[in-house]
Parts: structure tokens; C-alpha cells; sequence
């Protein structure tokens, strides 16, 4: 019985605050996409660690929509795959975007670290978006359909 306890814990644990209940919509706090790294935590929005956007959930073995989401998929009782965005708004200032593996990290644009700034955001999946911007990047995503114009430091 005591096994049960323990079990049945473990997975509220993770449903309240890993991302077992994590839908379109709502935020996590990814430090890291490897596999080596922490799980990533559901988090509000509007607190500063909350550095992506959930944009869909699918099965465990489907793919993201079209576009150039992060991913983190989990796998157990449940697998599925969360598609993820930067949880960002115009002229915020990144770290860690042009890692391959780093959790993008908010930070003053005048912080030496910088290596993005988000010039513009539409509310549309089409790179056109970004001309006669600073870009040297430009990410779109399909769902929500969503255009980053990211100036970055290379």
C-alpha cells in the first residue's frame, strides 16, 4: 500500500509542477534541451524563468506543426511532445538563443551576454514579415501562427 502512496504522489508531483498538465498556452522554465538535462517546470507566464510557450501538445511520437519549434518530449505512463516558443515579446533581449542546447535566458539589452533582441513579432507565419528589419534570423511558427524577427550578435 505504501508503494501505491509513494507512486500516486510521485505523479501529482509531476503533474502539478513538471509538465504533465502543460497545454497550448501556458509556460515552462527549460534550462536545458538535452536529454542530460533537468525536467522542465510549468510555470505563470509572467515570471522572468518562464522562457518558453507551450504551442501544441501531440502524441509522443507525432511532430511539432510546421516551424521552427523547440521540443521536449516525456515519456512514462503517458509520452507526448511539447512544441515549444520563446516566451517573448518585442524588444526583449535574449541569451542563449543562438545555443544549440542553452535555455534561453531574458537579459538587459545592454548585458554583454546578449546574443538576440526580438525587433519584431507578428501575429503571422510568413519570413517576409522581417524585411527592412535589423534580422539576421527569422523563426515562424504555423500554430499559433507567429513570426520572430531576432536580431543576433553573429
Amino acid at each position: 500500500m505504501l508503494v501505491v502512496v509513494i507512486g500516486g504522489g510521485l505523479f501529482l508531483f509531476n503533474h502539478f509542477t513538471g509538465t504533465g498538465s502543460a497545454q497550448a498556452g501556458d509556460c515552462l522554465s527549460v534550462t536545458e534541451f538535452s536529454r542530460a538535462a533537468d525536467d522542465p517546470k510549468q510555470i505563470d507566464c509572467g515570471a522572468p524563468e518562464a522562457n518558453v510557450k507551450v504551442a501544441a501538445r501531440v502524441g509522443g511520437g507525432e511532430s511539432c506543426p510546421e516551424g521552427g519549434y523547440d521540443s521536449v518530449s516525456m515519456s512514462g505512463r503517458i509520452s507526448y511532445k511539447l512544441c515549444l516558443m520563446p516566451n517573448v515579446k518585442q524588444g526583449d533581449c535574449l541569451k542563449g538563443y543562438i545555443s544549440q542546447t542553452a535555455g534561453y535566458q531574458k537579459v538587459s539589452c545592454t548585458d554583454p551576454a546578449k546574443d538576440a533582441e526580438l525587433v519584431k513579432i507578428a501575429n503571422v507565419s510568413d519570413e517576409g514579415t522581417c524585411e527592412g528589419t535589423e534580422a539576421k534570423r527569422v523563426a515562424t511558427y504555423s500554430t499559433p501562427p507567429t513570426t520572430y524577427c531576432i536580431k543576433t550578435a553573429e
